[in-house]
């Protein structure tokens, strides 16, 4: 659970390493949210596990960007910072091994309502997401993009969903309550754009 001084302390480190990547800061989430969009269609329009294997792979190179981000704020948040990185990097990890043993079968649902929470969380992640911290009051460089945790895990929740039965489940699971617990947290504590990710 966070506290609001720990969510500031949060924030603070956001904007440290907003200002460290510069204009990387606004390219590097544009490439991630351009790859996992054409992987998504290819992985829609082609259906197979080739392609499933290939948008697991796309997340899991982003989270470990975005257990990165959080473990070089340690000098802000201290364990935490250890604690955070290391629960993204072993997301990735499992996302490493849904590439190896094809947990995943990726494709447009059959079930009309299915497909719209899907595109909901997804498109939501991606593009929403920064809309609903401008709207709550937080601008850039106090803000985050997609290839952070909390847009991140919102789009691969809803790949999930959409992707249902065949998914990896405990990673299913693990993330779905990660965003509940860990969005619920620090929206109450001050970064009132999270109540999105919970």
């Amino acid at each position: 659970m966070y506290n609001k001084e720990m969510v500031e302390k949060i924030l603070e480190g956001i904007v440290w390493f907003n200002n460290l990547l510069g204009i990387w800061a606004f390219i590097i989430p544009i490439v991630f949210a351009i790859a996992v969009l054409i992987q998504l269609f290819r992985s829609y329009k082609k259906p197979t596990k080739a392609n499933s294997r290939i948008l697991m792979g796309i997340y899991a190179v982003i989270y470990i960007f975005s257990g990165y981000s959080i473990y070089i704020g340690k000098d802000f948040t201290g364990s935490h910072a250890l604690v955070g990185g290391i629960a993204l990097w072993i997301v990735s990890l499992f996302l490493i091994l849904d590439v190896i043993f094809k947990w995943t079968h990726i494709k447009l649902s059959e079930n009309k309502t299915v497909r719209y929470i899907s595109w909901f969380f997804i498109f939501g992640g991606i593009f929403l997401y920064p809309l609903v911290e401008i709207a709550t009051g937080f601008t850039f460089p106090r803000m985050v993009f997609f290839g952070a945790e909390c847009p991140t895990t919102i789009s691969l929740i809803g790949i999930f969903i959409g992707s249902i039965p065949k998914v990896n489940k405990p990673l299913f699971i693990l993330v779905s309550l990660n965003a509940i617990f860990t969005g619920l947290s620090v929206a109450i504590s001050g970064a009132t754009f999270d109540y999105f990710y919970a």
